[in-house]
């Protein structure tokens, strides 16, 4: 095979492998007819500055609603972590997403996070494995977890990230993003909060918006 033929298959390769980080930045807009441009984002698909941005909004949101402002430090509400939909066509870690709001909320002083209980699983298995060494003779039975003592949780955080691609008459692409979160008494299961946030971008509908 002559280096011309192995250079064109390995530019070829490339493209392919970088298909999906391929087409220009977009514009954030107001989302209306009127498209106000609110900035220049990197790309189509959702950043770090999307996730951060939303999640500052929602944790405001949050902590200034009449149901948690009156929470005073000592009386910390648990909050375990339940499903979290990605309705996306991207690869997302939502976790991206809740850990963000998760920590903001525990430096709040109102609510505390549990890892014993989650939706999918605990987040810290280790809660649970600690406890199979009861009557295990290796370790020093009075330094092993009682029964009774786990926390279980107050709240539940859920929601779903949704992306909708809309195109413009001027042949160029809307991506619009909804960022849904609530959460819900597991008491009583009432929704005490819930908010939605959206992002919207306009690009070339040649962008690859995942």
């Amino acid at each position: 095979m002559t280096k011309t033929k192995i250079l064109g298959l390995a530019l070829a390769g490339a493209l392919v492998m970088t298909g999906c980080a391929t087409g220009s930045g977009g514009t954030y807009t107001d989302g209306k007819a009127t498209q106000v441009k609110k900035g220049d984002s990197l790309t189509l698909g959702l950043d770090r500055e999307d996730f951060e941005n939303a999640a500052e909004t929602m944790i405001n949101s949050m902590l200034s609603d009449p149901a948690f402002a009156s929470i005073k430090p000592g009386q910390r509400k648990v909050i375990a972590i339940g499903r979290v939909v990605n309705d996306t066509p991207q690869r997302i870690d939502t976790e991206k997403l809740t850990a963000k709001i998760t920590t903001a909320l525990r430096k709040s002083g109102k609510f505390v996070l549990t890892s014993a209980v989650a939706a999918g699983g605990a987040l810290d298995s280790m809660s649970e494995d600690v406890r199979e060494l009861r009557d295990n003779d290796e370790f020093n039975q009075k330094t092993i977890a009682k029964k009774g003592t786990l926390v279980s949780p107050d709240f539940s955080l859920a929601g779903k990230i949704r992306q909708d691609n809309v195109k413009l008459s001027n042949g160029k692409t809307q991506v619009e993003y909804f960022f849904l979160l609530r959460l819900t008494d597991l008491t009583s299961g009432l929704v005490y909060w819930e908010d939605e946030q959206t992002i919207d971008k306009v690009g070339s509908s040649k962008s690859v918006s995942w």
